[in-house]
């Protein structure tokens, strides 16, 4: 894996995202499933402490005090001791509302380990076993892909990211998904498919961020439409 580039938070805050992707490009396309995973974790600690006092019922507070350690040692980057816990609430609480967070972020967990072939069977698992909403399910079907690409099978990597992308076209993340498509073609040396992804961000997604970055990483490898 490639050295990260160290960000200072001086440099985001003069740009919250172009000097971050810019100046620290490696970085994020290694590491961005680990981040739609704390984004999601963020949202579930918000939604779990509203199902703590709905529910009330003792299990579900039994599933809320394993899950919130699990976060806990998520947090502190204990990934095996979150791995355990979020087995626990699949295995014994897993009726509960905890269970698919717990599934979900059981791939996280092991993604933040490196465990990417573990990761990439949570993410399946989840897919397979539950209905999320748009966002827990490209989330996990861009965390397959990301596990892909964790052990350097870019083209699959890159095909993962396509079809999260044409999961829910609408979807506000579906621009980065293309991104990260073109980016594990151009790694897989696959520049006929990554010519179409460049020609969807330039036509779909001209004024965004995405276009700028996928021209930019087109322009380094020579690749043009």
């Amino acid at each position: 894996m490639r050295h990260n580039v160290k960000i200072t938070k001086r440099e985001i805050k003069e740009d919250k995202f172009t000097t971050f992707v810019f100046q620290a490009k490696d970085y994020v396309y290694e590491r961005w499933a680990y981040f739609v995973g704390a984004a999601a974790v963020i949202i579930i600690v918000i939604v779990g402490m509203s199902l703590i006092r709905s529910q009330g019922t003792s299990r579900t507070m039994e599933a809320a005090d394993i899950y919130n350690r699990a976060l806990g040692e998520y947090r502190s980057a204990n990934y095996q001791l979150a791995i355990v816990d979020f087995k626990t609430i699949m295995d014994d609480y897993g009726s509960t509302t905890y269970g698919p967070m717990a599934a979900f972020n059981l791939g996280n967990a092991y993604f933040s380990a490196k465990n990417y072939a573990e990761a990439k069977t949570a993410f399946e698992n989840y897919l397979d076993d539950y209905k999320g909403d748009k966002y827990f399910v490209t989330s996990a079907m861009a965390g397959i892909a990301a596990s892909l690409a964790g052990t350097g099978d870019y083209k699959q990597a890159a095909d993962a990211y396509r079809e999260a992308a044409e999961k829910y076209p609408d979807f506000h993340l579906s621009g980065e998904y293309y991104l990260h498509a073109l980016d594990n073609y151009v790694k897989a040396d696959e520049m006929e498919s990554a010519k179409v992804i460049l020609a969807k961000l330039t036509n779909e997604y001209k004024d965004t961020q995405y276009y700028m970055i996928g021209a930019r990483l087109a322009a380094e490898h020579g690749l043009r439409l």
